[in-house]
């Protein structure tokens, strides 16, 4: 986009600090996030008995570095009115980001530097065009599926649950506060060791101690021993929307359900692609998925696998390079240096095409991918972008408003009779953006992680 904002970033960038076990950002001595996992091809000799419950939308054929998906661990479901963080993922080509769908259309091709997801849904690319006056180039994707260059900057005002030493009893505060009150609600929550102490305003502030433990708490009652190192939980939704990942105190991770017992043993690692962009996360970390479309990716020992909401392996490990989370039925995968796309569970329609009442085809690299739709839907498909008839500007930003753009090279206006053979067509893309044709597979992507994550390290100085 070629639409340059100055706005008070330092206010989105504050909804992102982390400090202390229950809010993400302190990194384990025994914590790699630097490394990506290389590709894996996989072999019959390395299978398990896990049955096979997926089936290929598009088959592995799109290069890229890497394609992030999101968890919605971080969305607010009360106010998430944008629907980008399920309809679209991350791409990374040539060290740049943009936007693809689960069709393998590219959205917004890839010329950003950053990228980072909204509690709101939204998921928003950026150029530091000026750190320190503040300026910024964004591109999104607004709640109406229009690119925009305006994102909604939410601030993370998410619930945070403390058990204090002295009394056992749970306290609630609010992401980026100090200030507690006793938690009287009934819901399943993680908790976090803390001191908490009245204030000379009588006051109740909470501080996290170095080295503070984790547990899981019910009614304001303790479900589990306090003796886990981290937790990775949803930021908004309650925990019996999905299972809680603890860590225990080897650096393996498992999944604990809102009764606290274990539904999928301390056997898994911290996917380093679980991260949500440089605004909102800590590379240095890394932590498992969350559930999604009652499936998590789970990554073991150097392999990717499938599980299900009870525990059980889904899909064989070494089945693919990379897995990434499901959302609405379909998920991005890599397979002998590949991307593709995957569908397990039912792919919910929601949007009409605007040329078709019934369906429509898009095909992407060689594979089609239908879509079909009800008589009820209302909402029109999004708008894909084809970047090879896409208008740009002098600059090779987006034009959204085709009818407005002006060849920089004519100084008047000139009418052109198109059946000369001499004439340029507007609409040529940009000739500086290139598609790699050949993956980079030492590539090896900065830490992801997810500002659900939490883990107990030094708290907060502002705690």
């Amino acid at each position: 986009m070629n639409k340059i904002l100055r706005s008070t970033i330092a206010a989105a960038v504050s909804a992102f600090i982390f400090a202390g076990c229950s809010v993400p950002g302190i990194t384990s001595n025994n914590n790699n996030g630097d490394n990506m996992t290389d590709s894996y091809n996989y072999s019959p000799t390395e299978t398990g008995d896990a049955e096979q419950v997926y089936s290929w939308l598009i088959q592995p054929s799109i290069q890229a570095d890497n394609i992030i998906s999101f968890d919605a661990s971080t969305i607010d479901p009360d106010n998430a009115d944008n629907r980008s963080y399920i309809n679209y993922s991350v791409i990374r080509q040539n060290g740049k980001y943009g936007l693809i769908d689960y069709a393998g259309n590219y959205i917004i091709k890839p010329a950003y530097e950053d990228y980072y997801v909204c509690s709101c849904g939204e998921i928003v690319l950026l150029n530091i065009i000026d750190e320190r006056n503040e300026e910024y180039e964004y591109c999104t994707i607004d709640k109406d599926r229009k690119i925009s260059s305006t994102p909604q900057h939410t601030v993370d005002d998410s619930p945070q649950y403390f058990l204090d030493i002295k009394s056992q009893k749970v306290f609630e505060g609010k992401h980026g506060s100090k200030s507690v009150t006793e938690y009287t609600g009934k819901k399943t929550v993680p908790v976090t060791e803390a001191n908490v102490e009245m204030d000379d305003y009588g006051n109740l502030e909470v501080s996290v101690p170095d080295g503070a433990l984790c547990g899981l708490a019910k009614s304001g009652k303790l479900l589990t021993d306090m003796v886990y190192t981290a937790f990775y939980a949803p930021s908004y939704k309650g925990v019996g929307s999905t299972l809680v990942a603890f860590r225990n105190e080897d650096d393996k991770w498992g999944y604990l359900d809102t009764d606290g017992n274990v539904v999928i043993d301390f056997i898994c690692d911290g996917d380093p692609n679980a991260y949500n962009g440089m605004t909102t996360d800590d590379p240095a970390i890394v932590h498992p998925y969350l559930f999604c479309d009652d499936y998590v990716p789970i990554y073991k020992d150097g392999y990717y696998s499938y599980y299900d909401f009870e525990g059980n392996q889904v899909v064989r490990a070494g089945e693919f390079a990379q897995a990434r989370p499901i959302n609405n039925g379909r998920a991005w995968v890599k397979q002998n240096d590949f991307w593709g796309v995957i569908q397990m569970g039912d792919i919910i329609e929601e949007e009409k095409p605007k040329d078709d009442s019934s369906s429509m085809a898009t095909t992407t690299s060689g594979s089609t991918y239908w879509t079909a739709t009800t008589s009820d839907t209302t909402e029109s498909q999004p708008e894909y972008t084809d970047w090879a008839n896409v208008v740009t500007d002098e600059y090779g930003n987006v034009v959204t408003t085709p009818s407005e753009w002006t060849d920089p090279n004519v100084t008047e206006p000139a009418l052109t009779d198109p059946v000369d053979p001499g004439y340029t067509d507007p609409v040529t893309p940009d000739p500086g953006y290139t598609d790699p044709v050949t993956p980079d597979p030492g590539y090896v992507d900065p830490a992801p992680i997810d500002p659900g994550y939490t883990d107990p390290a030094p708290a907060d100085p502002a705690y």
